[in-house]
């Protein structure tokens, strides 16, 4: 197919009227997010690896894990090893949540750090929507939502020593993600709400049949 008969369409979209705009919450910890299928491939074995760097430069912050298990996935994190993590302090696991939206609000950071082949995440569309710095790995989808230092930060994947490293920036200048929190609320409402993304699948029909 020629490129330039080609058209992009980001996504599903979402309705930012659903997940509204809230301003972070300060907490005497910072919590971060992960919310995804429990596979290795989402990120979540580097993130604690990233939590390990900062622990140890006596950097802390809650990793809330909340996910579907997917035991027989070959890339499936195992349940055993989700509870040692959760035993040692490494997250705080959640189980499958019905909520993902109040999770997202009580969060100050939500992170997804997958080098899966994504579309647009749909996590990073709720975070941006309700106005929370996000922090991925530069795939799929994820650098088409997110713009590195705008509305969140972008990391080369599969390092968790750099994941660290931004991660800490994150947490340590709150001021900094609130910026980037509004940044994305906008974001989506330009770019990626459920009726935009109708619009256009509906013109380019229309376009198709020459309506």
């Amino acid at each position: 197919i020629d490129y330039h008969k080609t058209i992009v369409i980001e996504g599903a979209g979402i309705n930012p009227d659903i997940y509204k705009f809230s301003i972070e919450k300060k907490h005497e910890i910072p919590i971060v997010l992960f919310a995804s299928r429990m596979l290795w491939s989402k990120g979540l074995g580097d993130l604690i690896e990233a939590k390990k760097i900062l622990r140890q430069k006596n950097i802390h912050f809650v990793l809330n894990v909340a996910g579907i298990l997917a035991e027989d996935d070959k890339d499936a994190i195992p349940l055993e090893l989700i509870h040692h993590w959760h035993n040692e302090g490494l997250i705080n696991w959640l189980g499958r949540s019905s909520n993902v939206y109040e999770l997202i609000q009580k969060s100050n950071i939500v992170a997804l750090p997958s080098i899966y082949p994504e579309g647009v995440p749909r996590l990073l569309l709720e975070a941006s929507s309700v106005g929370r710095a996000c922090i991925a790995y530069d795939t799929g989808g994820c650098d088409s939502l997110i713009i590195h230092n705008y509305n969140g930060l972008i990391v080369k994947s599969n390092s968790a020593q750099e994941l660290a490293v931004e991660l800490e920036y994150l947490l340590k200048n709150p001021q900094i993600r609130l910026e980037m929190g509004a940044n994305g609320r906008k974001r989506v409402k330009e770019l990626f709400s459920s009726i935009l993304v109708i619009n256009k699948t509906l013109q380019i029909y229309k376009d198709t049949i020459g309506c």
